[in-house]
């Protein structure tokens, strides 16, 4: 009896296991999205009846929804009568809160020069050019903050908004003291490049681009480019220069 018995009970484990991979199987409309470069985070339910994808392409979040038959997906917002988008808060979890996680882990080990007390709680990573109007304008607005012990800004210097933009950045990357040097390019903004320290500027040189590869990995565009922590923890980024909804956010807890 024993030698019938045992092959029975493995045939059953066995078709057992082959209805739990049917059952998992992957919708072919998914399958084809993926194979078009969509990276797939994790699924989620939704009011609707669909079947929310949290998922990104080229790092940009993106939603999918699969209809109940498994056969057909949509791809974008989902909404509400009252303009709700229904996958937001699930995107913003499992993509972009991740993402931005890891940026600010990246940022935290890059080259950048403190401007403020370096145990101020509220820390901003900024992306800088020495060029950049906007960038002076934003440490304008950031100075009373700076001055009260509330905010540390962390320089990423960059080097993309003139043809010797790379030399102004080395040059303060490059300095014995680089918070000194930063301060003495605030006030004035336009110091010559015929007086930045050689030695400085080679040691910099190399920060720089590393600094600008940084940021063309990161997909910025724009300086300054600030991220910071929100009342919540979670990382947010302002491309540019932050309108005032933004200034009050990246400013004040």
């Amino acid at each position: 009896m024993k030698k019938i018995i045992v092959p029975v009970v493995l045939l059953v484990i066995g078709f057992g296991s082959y209805f739990a991979l049917a059952e998992q199987q992957e919708p072919e409309v998914i399958s084809y999205i993926k194979q078009q470069g969509v990276t797939i985070i994790d699924s989620f339910e939704t009011p609707a009846g669909l079947t929310g994808y949290a998922a990104s392409v080229e790092g940009q979040p993106l939603s999918i929804y699969l209809t109940e038959d498994k056969k057909y997906a949509v791809i974008g917002n989902l909404i509400n009568a009252q303009g709700d988008d229904l996958g937001q808060e699930a995107l913003y979890e499992l993509v972009s809160a991740p993402q931005n996680e890891k940026i600010w882990q990246q940022l935290d080990t890059a080259k950048w020069v403190l401007d403020g007390d370096k145990d101020a709680k509220r820390i901003i990573y900024t992306f800088t050019d020495p060029y950049c109007p906007y960038c002076q304008k934003l440490r304008e607005i950031a100075d009373p903050y700076i001055a009260k012990g509330e905010v540390q800004l962390r320089h990423i210097m960059v080097g993309i908004l003139q043809e010797d933009s790379i030399k102004k950045a080395a040059a303060i990357l490059g300095a014995d003291s680089p918070e000194k040097a930063l301060q003495q390019h605030i006030q004035p903004a336009d110091n010559p490049t015929e007086n930045i320290n050689e030695e400085a500027l080679a040691n910099g040189s190399l920060l720089v681009e590393e600094n600008n590869l940084l940021m063309e990995q990161l997909g910025f565009m724009a300086t300054p480019t600030s991220i910071y922590k929100d009342e919540k923890g979670h990382v947010r980024l302002i491309e540019g220069m932050p309108m005032r909804d933004d200034i009050d956010k990246l400013f004040e807890q």
